[in-house]
Order: C-alpha cells, then structure tokens, then sequence
C-alpha cells in the first residue's frame, strides 16, 4: 500500500509584497501506466536478458571519423536495473514482498537473444519465493555515442549513453502475461575545451555512466507498474481587488474556506480579469481538498474569463489557466485509474 505524504499549501503570503500572485508547491498522486490487480501483493525479479557483447555498442565521431570503442563490457547492467527497481518498489512500498532472484535465466548456450519464460518456470519461480507474480526482464542493451566537433573558438563534445529493455510480467497462477512493455532511457552529457581531449575530460567514464543510465532506468520503471507522487507548482492570486488581500490573510491563518467565500463574490462581481483569477484559486482549493469534478469547473471557468473578448490581462494568465484546466482533466480522468489500481483514493 502506499504511504501517502500529507498535503499542505505552503502559505508564505507577504501582504505587503507587490507581486500578484505566490506559488504553491504540493504532491499529487499519479496513475502507474499499467494497472496491477489489487489481489497481486508479492512479486519476484527475474534476469531473463541474453548476455550483451555486441562490437558497435560504443562509437565515437570526432572530426567527422567514426571510432569503435568495443573493449567496454558491462555485464551488470541487467542486474543494476533489477536491483534498482526493487530498491524503489520496497520505498513505495506498493507490494508487500519483492524478491530478485539471483539466477540467470537466459545464457549464451541457449543461442535465444529473446526466450520467454516458459509455463514451468513460473510456476517454480513462484513457488520457490511464494509469490503472486512475476517480473521478467527479457532483453538488456546498451550503447553510447560520442561525438566531438570543431566549432572553431573551441570544440563541443557530447555524450548520449542508451539503455534499451524489454520486460514481462506474468500471473503466478495462470503464468498468463499481465503486460509487456519495452523501455528506452537517454542521459547526456555535454562539454568544451580547448581541445578535443579537453572537450570530454568532464565526462563520466563510459562503463559508469552506462551504470547509471541502469541505475535510472530501474528507478523510472517503478512508475509504469506503480502510482507514484509527483511535484506540482500552482498559482494562487492575492493581488487585484481588495478582497484577494482579505483571502489571503484568512489563507495566512490556514482558514481557506473563507478564503473561497471571498473568491466566489468577486468571481460573481469583478471584472473578467479579477473573475479569472479567483476563479483560478477556487479551483486550487478545490484540487487541495481532492474535489477533482469541481476543480476541473472552476479551472474551465478561470480559463473562459480570461479569454473573454476585451479582457485586460496577460497572456501568461491565459497560458496557466490553461495548463491548469488540462491537469484538473487529467486528474479527473486518471482517477477512476487510481482506485482501481490503490483502492478509493482520498487526497
């Protein structure tokens, strides 16, 4: 089950400050990609992933020559994206148990670069770590690119190192696959110098950096099988009408009800502007007290009254009004998700 960090607005309202708005920062819950049935609550990690040892893995272009750079191996990589994804399930705490198996399903003397999981395997698997499912990661590949140029005043260089994965989650009891689902993941790396060396002397060496594109890809997975909490930044006006000031004082005391008394009078009698920004607070509030249905209305509402012909405002009014309209949608859709996926959510 996931353990749900409380929300607070953080209400650091400077009366006497001049700017017309402040930003509230908070978490919101996000929907997993796939949908896990509830009844799963144990799952074990498999390395399914064929040994990966090709001879172009690694290329550079300096000047405009291509150069093989193939003596560099990384045989962990499978197991530092495995051991990364349990570490951040068992932070989300989502399962009740995730297990790695330690053993290497797949091997050269197979000559298979991509062999499911058979039926008796899983049925093993589970029964070895007695689970309800799982998780096996079918393919592993890698490859870097670096590229070094000559801009005349000093030399640019980058560097792209990918990670590519495949992976498959099956029932334990039916071995049926749940979901199958490929992953691909870029870091990059950019430098200057005065010469070429000088212009990749800052970067990470090629084997590290390529672990932790795995160490990244493990941690990022955890979202396409799990909710997860995510930063959000709203605008809250406190400038415009005398009231807005009122608001915030009441907001100030951590009394936002009558906070949204004040912002629904001046959304009935102030100009569109001033209609548009409490109407863009109400919806706020709303989110905060997990009205998603009305906070996607009073977003909609923010949005019209600043596009009101003959309005006095800002174009950036309009653009947050309209990001915040289709977040407040997207939230309100991705909710019937979420109960699905954590039961009845309450934010």
């Amino acid at each position: 089950m996931i353990k749900k960090v409380p929300i607070y607005f953080l209400y650091l309202l400077i009366l006497v400050s001049c700017k017309p708005f402040e930003l509230m920062r908070y978490d919101v819950l996000r929907p997993a990609t796939y949908t896990i049935p509830l009844e799963i609550k144990s799952i074990v990690i498999v390395d399914n992933a064929y040994p990966y040892n090709p001879d172009n893995a690694h290329l550079a272009t300096v000047l405009g020559d291509e150069v093989r750079l193939d003596t560099i191996r990384v045989d962990t990589f499978s197991t530092v994206i495995i051991n990364q994804l349990q570490q951040e399930l068992d932070f989300r705490r989502f399962f009740d148990t995730v297990y790695v198996d330690t053993l290497k399903y797949n091997s050269v003397e197979n000559d298979s670069p991509i062999r499911r999981l058979t039926h008796n395997q899983i049925i093993d698997i589970c029964n070895k770590y007695n689970v309800d499912a799982v998780l096996s990661l079918d393919a592993a590949m890698y490859n870097t690119k670096i590229k070094v140029e000559d801009m005349e005043v000093e030399y640019f260089a980058t560097m792209d190192i990918s990670g590519f994965v495949y992976w498959n989650f099956f029932d334990g009891y039916s071995t049926e696959p749940l979901f199958s689902s490929s992953q691909n993941d870029t870091l990059y790396w950019s430098g200057v110098g005065a010469d070429v060396n000088g212009s990749v002397s800052m970067f990470p060496g090629i084997k590290e950096a390529t672990i932790e594109v795995g160490h990244y890809m493990g941690e990022m997975f955890a979202d396409e099988m799990v909710p997860y909490w995510e930063p959000v930044v709203r605008k809250l006006y406190i400038t415009g009408n005398p009231h807005f000031v009122n608001a915030a004082e009441w907001l100030s005391k951590d009394n936002r009800y009558e906070a949204e008394k004040l912002w629904g009078y001046i959304y009935q009698h102030g100009n569109s502007r001033e209609k548009g920004k409490a109407a863009n607070n109400i919806a706020v509030s709303m989110e905060v007290r997990g009205d998603l249905e009305l906070a996607m209305e009073w977003a909609y509402k923010s949005y019209d009254a600043f596009n009101t012909k003959g309005v006095v405002g800002t174009s950036e009014e309009s653009r947050t009004a309209k990001q915040l309209y289709v977040d407040m949608v997207r939230r309100y859709r991705d909710k019937k998700r979420l109960d699905e996926q954590v039961g009845t959510v309450t934010e």
